[in-house]
């Protein structure tokens, strides 16, 4: 860690070293916990496909924290040119393997969304479960990357954990720096809006639903969002 503070990237560099977060190559590794997208890790989130159903023609589309590339592959099926990222190692390796069984192709990378250099242009961006686990001052850079990557007017889907459903620490932004790093942040709806509506209109904001053939089951405390670019295409 720096001994000063001298810039905007110093200080968000000093925060970083103030705060835990999961060692995701251990989680995709040791297999521990039997999250929905470990168990069902080739099957894509069901507001990803009503989503898509809404928004296309997309021809170019980035996830962020792809995990095993259950969603990446699903775009990627559909005519989509998919870049996934992923900080895990081990995950994009296991990604990697299920496109390739399942004869699809995705640009998959390991790299930290937060630290390394990400440019394009794209009409989709996807992000299940990634932002929930970001330190408040990180979702500064995180909006930053959107802007940075999202074509004027495309649009952004996300999947986080929903306030009241007892899933994750419910506390808010000054509360996170005083306590030990759990499950990740819930955030309610007024919450979501003020976050991104400056940026993006607020197309949806919902729960998960379950039961829809051919997804992923198990996520009833998420809520699932969809935003558009105000910027003028």
């Amino acid at each position: 860690m720096k001994p000063c503070i001298n810039n905007y990237d110093d200080l968000l560099d000093f925060l970083d070293d103030k705060v835990a977060s999961v060692i995701w190559d251990e989680f995709y590794g040791e297999r521990k916990f039997n999250a929905p997208f470990i168990t069902q890790n080739t099957k894509p989130d069901e507001n990803l496909v009503e989503h898509l159903s809404k928004i296309m023609p997309v021809k170019t589309a980035l996830e962020l924290g792809c995990g095993e590339g259950r969603n990446a592959i699903y775009m990627s099926k559909q005519g989509i040119s998919v870049t996934a990222l992923d900080i895990s190692s081990v995950a994009i390796a296991n990604a990697r393997k299920i496109a390739k069984d399942c004869g699809t192709t995705v640009d998959f990378r390991c790299l930290d969304i937060i630290k390394d250099k990400i440019s394009g242009e794209y009409d989709f961006i996807y992000d299940s479960g990634l932002l929930h686990h970001l330190p408040p001052h990180r979702r500064l850079t995180y909006i930053e990357l959107l802007q940075a990557n999202l074509k004027p007017g495309g649009y952004f889907g996300l999947t986080c954990f929903a306030w009241g459903e007892n899933c994750a620490d419910e506390v808010n932004d000054w509360e996170f720096y005083e306590q030990k790093f759990s499950a990740g942040v819930a955030f309610s709806r007024e919450r979501l809006t003020e976050l991104f509506s400056s940026s993006f209109e607020v197309i949806e904001i919902r729960k998960y639903v379950n039961n829809v053939p051919d997804t992923i089951q198990g996520l009833q405390f998420m809520w699932v969002c969809l935003f558009k670019d105000r910027r003028i295409a």
